[in-house]
């Protein structure tokens, strides 16, 4: 971040590159970027990082001419939002990390900015559903404690572009790449904060296949990456344990 000093105020700017990877989430991106570009400044820059879409994607940006939409290279989590980052690395000094089907609080880059001042370069939400459910709270309750079971992509990551580089970006995996990171930022000199404040995930998993289903293929596949099975096996149990969503 920069600072200005103005008649002994100082005023911290910050730019901010919001990353949404996203693979045929058109319905989600015509929800969620009127939210996000009511937020951001003119200097904040948002990038729809898309692995090969076949739905309208490319048509609900054409309102946004401020909305980047690049076409990725490779399909992947993981390569979509570096390669996302990369771009004009040197113009900002946050980077933020956002699925399609979420829903950051009002005022979050502003607890995105508050959190950096506090000290922490990289940070992330609880969450809470977008649907009641009395065993969906209890999931949402834990996000607020930080074991790495309650974390994932869902409740977005931002970091400092310094924390970043220096983390040397997403590992080139096809699952649990937001664990790993977080689990090198914990590794690292670098404070993590969890803000305490929620941001919503769509329940649509859950509603497809049910809490408990959901529950014990997280369970596995979770247990799996601690022991370190290969990461095409822990993709290939997922997918035959639940039901497209």
């Amino acid at each position: 971040m920069r600072i200005f000093s103005n008649n002994n105020t100082v005023r911290r700017f910050m730019r901010l590159h919001l990353i949404i990877p996203v693979l045929n989430e058109a319905d989600n991106l015509r929800e969620l970027l009127p939210q996000l570009l009511s937020e951001l400044s003119p200097a904040d820059q948002i990038t729809v990082a898309d692995g090969g879409s076949t739905d309208a994607t490319p048509e609900v940006l054409d309102p946004y001419p401020a909305v980047n939409h690049l076409g990725c290279r490779d399909c992947g989590r993981a390569r979509q939002m570096n390669e996302a980052a990369n771009l004009r690395p040197g113009d900002f000094e946050v980077l933020y990390f956002l699925h399609a089907d979420t829903r950051p609080p009002g005022g979050f880059r502003k607890d995105i900015r508050e959190s950096i001042e506090a000290g922490y370069e990289v940070g992330c939400y609880r969450f809470k559903f977008d649907m009641w459910h009395p065993l969906l709270s209890i999931n949402a309750f834990f996000t607020r404690f930080r074991g790495l079971a309650c974390r994932g992509g869902d409740q977005s990551l931002y970091l400092t572009r310094k924390a970043f580089d220096q983390l040397g970006g997403f590992r080139d995996m096809i699952i649990m790449e937001d664990y790993d990171i977080i689990q090198r930022t914990w590794a690292s000199d670098f404070r993590f904060r969890i803000i305490p404040r929620s941001i919503m995930v769509s329940a649509r998993k859950y509603r497809v296949n049910g809490w408990l289903r959901v529950q014990l293929a997280n369970l596995r596949v979770f247990r799996m990456y601690k022991a370190g099975a290969p990461q095409e096996e822990m993709v290939r149990t997922y997918r035959e344990m639940l039901e497209p969503w």
